[in-house]
């Protein structure tokens, strides 16, 4: 094996089959696309004494017990056998568990919290909820690892925190849980997949709602909703990178490898195959742990301009990198998803993978240049055949750039460019993170709220004059603005606007003439403004007869009448 061979193996984690030019000319252009290194990111460290919790009822709890001890320290709560008065002052009594002693305790466990080296355990025990480490006078106060038997396990999100075992009634993942647990002592680090940016985020503006996609997209309930942001738990997080696919702002994003790292590996590996073979090469995005094997096996049947390209996640990847892969000259991206995707993140890629499709087919490129491809599939003949041509003339080589929004624009402005598409507008489906606001000029009364929680900068105002102004591009279509108006204004219209220069311009949505203060002149309102408030109020026993005019003033000429 050459070293050039042993890169690329250590990469893929198999080889590549072929000597003919075609196969020859793959593999150069995987090397060139893995020249460099990855940029460094944080780690985030778990530390762990090896105890173990073990919840379940009496006799399976402790045959697990005793499968453990030894290798483990190893305490239980039994879950149906709950009678406290049985029990010491301490809390809990001692069994001979293979011949050690095992703390027992007896209670109905209602809420588990944390990870691998820091679980917190609360318990019912006399028609009270406890902390379990402290009834059981625990030092450090903390619980390393759960074993939870129950059939239906109280954490029940898809990917569960590292740490947290719940065969629910299976006996091989039982078996295993039992076989990983005693490796779960010391300190384990992994990388922060995830990088948050709040001040971009559209999740909310001043108590309005806004954008849940990363919500909606986390199989591991690492997200939650803190007011009008995210909060992230790293410790909570595997790393699937959905969030990140479905931000429509790039507030979340993937960070190892970041999106500038991927994107120059991929533009080198493209423009390589293609100038080596005048050829488009075909992408296929695969997860090592789960569908490398698969990947393996099939690569020998693969025809050579079909590129397999290793990423940290089946959901690491997004439209950002799809089409810009296509705008490098790729024919076709093919994502390999297994039984182990998370349905969560399965649906995520569905709905980026449709995105993709309906834009790319607004341009008139032919085909599903992007498709998701199961794993179980891969030989499925015509799976990985020739696919339909990007239509790319002339590869983009913009590059270096880590920002979605930013990238997105690269993209489709390449790609609008290379169709040479006639028409001016791409419909899309509701949800999609490009579009306009509509305005109803007849309701809207300029009152601005739309502009004070627009989160992106798309609504826009004129300090000289009662003007309301949109940038198209600038819109993710969080809704925000629609839900903040009081008057039922501004609807939604998800759609690509295809002329640049439209779409990086704001326009003026709408303007009125200012109301003028019938005591000074001075400018304040709008017509509209005063008028729909005259009409709201003028019923109110606070501004009946003349004092209704009291609204005709600015706010200095309101004060002097008032005295």
């Amino acid at each position: 094996m050459t070293d050039s061979d042993r890169v690329i193996s250590d990469y893929l984690g198999f080889g590549l089959p072929g000597e003919d030019q075609l196969a020859q000319a793959r593999r150069a252009a995987l090397l060139r696309g893995l020249e460099g290194s990855t940029e460094p990111t944080s780690l985030v460290s778990y530390t762990s004494a090896g105890l173990v919790l073990i919840i379940g009822p009496e006799p399976s709890a402790l045959l697990a017990a005793e499968s453990l001890v030894g290798s483990v320290a190893c305490f239980v709560l039994l879950t149906d056998t709950i009678d406290n008065m049985s029990f010491r002052s301490a809390g809990y009594e001692k069994r001979q568990v293979a011949g050690q002693d095992v703390p027992v305790i007896s209670g109905k466990p209602k809420k588990i919290l944390g990870h691998l080296g820091n679980f917190e355990v609360i318990i019912e025990r006399g028609q009270r909820e406890v902390e379990l480490a402290k009834v059981m006078n625990l030092a450090g106060g903390g619980i390393d690892i759960v074993l939870d038997l129950a059939r239906v396990p109280l954490l029940r999100t898809e990917l569960l925190p590292p740490g947290y075992f719940a065969p629910a009634g299976n006996s091989s993942r039982l078996d295993q849980a039992l076989s990983d647990i005693p490796d779960l002592t010391g300190t384990f680090e992994k990388p922060g997949y995830v990088q948050y940016n709040p001040d971009i985020c559209a999740h909310g503006e001043r108590g309005i709602a806004g954008c849940t996609q990363c919500l909606d997209a986390c199989p591991a309930g690492s997200l939650t909703s803190l007011a009008e942001r995210i909060a992230v738990d790293p410790y909570l997080c595997h790393g699937m990178g959905s969030c990140s696919a479905v931000c429509p702002t790039g507030a979340m994003t993937y960070a190892y490898p970041n999106l500038a790292r991927t994107l120059d590996s991929l533009r080198r590996l493209l423009r390589c195959f293609r100038e080596a073979t005048d050829k488009a090469a075909a992408l296929l995005l695969f997860d090592s742990e789960y569908a490398g094997s698969a990947v393996e096996d099939a690569v020998g049947n693969m025809a050579a301009d079909i590129i397999p390209w290793r990423i940290e996640e089946t959901g690491s990847t997004g439209i950002e990198i799809w089409l810009s892969a296509l705008a490098y000259g790729a024919r076709s991206v093919m994502i390999v998803t297994t039984t182990h995707t998370p349905l969560s993140t399965l649906a995520a890629l569905e709905s980026q993978v449709k995105l993709a499709n309906v834009l790319l087919d607004g341009l008139g490129y032919s085909g599903a240049c992007v498709r998701l491809i199961d794993v179980e599939h891969l030989y499925e003949s015509g799976n990985l055949a020739s696919g339909p041509s990007s239509g790319v003339t002339a590869a983009a080589t913009y590059g270096g750039l880590d920002e979605k929004r930013i990238v997105l624009r690269f993209a489709l402005d390449h790609l609008i460019q290379t169709a040479n598409v006639s028409r001016d507008v791409v419909d899309l489906p509701n949800g999609s993170p490009f579009g306009a606001v509509v305005v109803d000029t007849d309701a809207c009364t300029l009152c601005m709220g739309c502009v004070s929680v627009c989160p992106s900068g798309a609504m826009g105002d004129d300090k000289e004059r009662p003007r309301l102004t949109f940038l198209e591009w600038n819109c993710v279509q969080c809704g925000i603005c629609e839900r903040a108006c009081p008057e039922d204004a501004i609807s939604l219209n998800a759609r690509l606007l295809l002329n640049a220069e439209k779409r990086m311009r704001a326009r003026t949505v709408n303007e009125e003439s200012p109301f003028h203060c019938i005591d000074c002149g001075k400018p304040f309102g709008t017509q509209s403004m005063v008028a729909k408030m005259e009409e709201k109020l003028k019923g109110h026993r606070m501004f009946q007869g003349a004092r209704l005019k009291s609204l005709q003033r600015c706010e200095d000429c309101r004060i002097k009448a008032m005295f």
